[in-house]
């Protein structure tokens, strides 16, 4: 089911209702923490579920903005074909989704606008060969010590002599790395990468004056203080915490509103007495002495709601916070009830009502695989 801006399907099974003044509140919130710094919301995986086009309708006019970054090339299209020619400047930053670089992956780039980063030495040597940096915008990531994507920061003095070189020669846009263990500032790996980075800038900042360094996520957002983010960066890139959940868990809020809620229909109630069970393998077997009642909820993993969360997830219905009864199949779920709980209700599954972060401990999980698992037969309702 597509999603809709302004109406519910009457046939709507599973909602994931999104707040833009929720969007917008959380945006506040970074730029109070981060106030030197422009801000790069991430919307790759469709915006962390809540809907990347969506999102940057909504951001593409906020103070400070510095572009969105997507995973993906089809990603980097949808949200420029979005924009249109009014906002044709805006840029689009495609994070990984250009590594390996090809002379198709450049020409997709000039053609939308696109701006790559530049993640591997092959890749650089390749897009240098090709001539790509006279003709796109592009950024370079490095290696500060996550060891995932990034050239070797040792080819960074060379990297800058080889630009000085080529007269016609377009500078990167933005020079960038990727911390891997963003809320404790105090470890052995983030001294590392923080030093490592801070080399980095002092290599390249006289060489390209007018790139752009970033670094951190909401993670490292949250821990501004202890990073120097105010010294050590120009840009942010905030995922989560712009979508209203706190980066890890127990972390402080800060005044972050959720900006989901993700519901499903009641559309069964049925009793039980000692020893029925619900759902398959009989996975949940009522023990109790008096009856009991189950809902069965029109959601289950197609829709995004996490198998792990058989007998353990929660649910919000009647007032009551209820829990998953039995193994969450592809269509349907079952959660403990009230006699009070009828057809038609609706159980919150995020949102208010109930912790993500809670939810997704019951899953094993984190919340980031919990809202970037929602489906797209859930359909999208964009409030205010």
């Amino acid at each position: 089911m597509r999603s809709s801006p302004n109406s519910l399907s009457r046939f709507a099974r599973v909602i994931a209702s999104c707040s833009s003044d929720a969007l917008y509140d959380n945006y506040d919130v970074i730029r109070r923490m981060v106030p030197h710094q422009s801000i790069m919301p991430m919307i790759k995986a469709n915006a962390y579920g809540h809907g990347a086009v969506w999102v940057a309708k909504s951001l593409a006019q906020m103070p400070a903005l510095y572009g969105f970054g997507v995973a993906t090339l089809e990603e980097g299209l949808e949200v420029r074909e979005t924009l249109g020619s009014r906002r044709h400047r805006v840029k689009i930053l495609v994070m990984s989704g250009t590594t390996p670089w090809t002379e198709d992956k450049g020409q997709f780039c000039e053609r939308h606008d696109l701006t790559p980063v530049i993640a591997t030495e092959r890749d650089w040597q390749q897009f240098l060969k090709g001539g790509w940096a006279e003709r796109i915008s592009y950024e370079l990531k490095f290696n500060t010590g996550m060891n995932r994507l990034g050239i070797p920061i040792g080819l960074a003095p060379a990297i800058a002599r080889s630009l000085r070189n080529r007269s016609t020669t377009t500078h990167p846009s933005g020079v960038l790395s990727h911390l891997a263990i963003a809320d404790h500032p105090e470890s052995k790996l983030s001294i590392s990468q923080k030093e490592r980075f801070i080399s980095l800038r002092g290599e390249l900042s006289g060489a390209f004056p007018n790139a752009h360094f970033h670094l951190a996520s909401s993670s490292g957002i949250w821990k501004h203080q202890a990073w120097g983010l105010k010294d050590l960066t120009d840009v942010v890139r905030p995922g989560i915490a712009l979508y209203g959940i706190a980066p890890w868990d127990g972390a402080p809020e800060r005044g972050l509103t959720p900006v989901m809620s993700l519901k499903a229909s009641v559309v069964a109630v049925n009793q039980l007495k000692r020893g029925d069970s619900t759902g398959y393998g009989g996975a949940f077997t009522f023990a109790g002495t008096d009856l009991t009642y189950v809902a069965t909820l029109s959601a289950g993993y197609a829709d995004g709601i996490q198998r792990a969360l058989s007998n353990y997830g929660y649910a919000w219905v009647s007032g009551h916070a209820s829990r998953f009864t039995g193994v969450v199949s592809m269509d349907l779920c079952t959660i403990g009830c009230t006699a009070k709980t009828r057809v038609g209700e609706w159980a919150e599954i995020i949102g208010p009502k109930v912790d993500i972060w809670a939810q997704a401990r019951e899953a094993r999980t984190i919340p980031y695989e919990l809202l970037t698992s929602i489906s797209s037969r859930v359909q999208r309702v964009y409030e205010k």
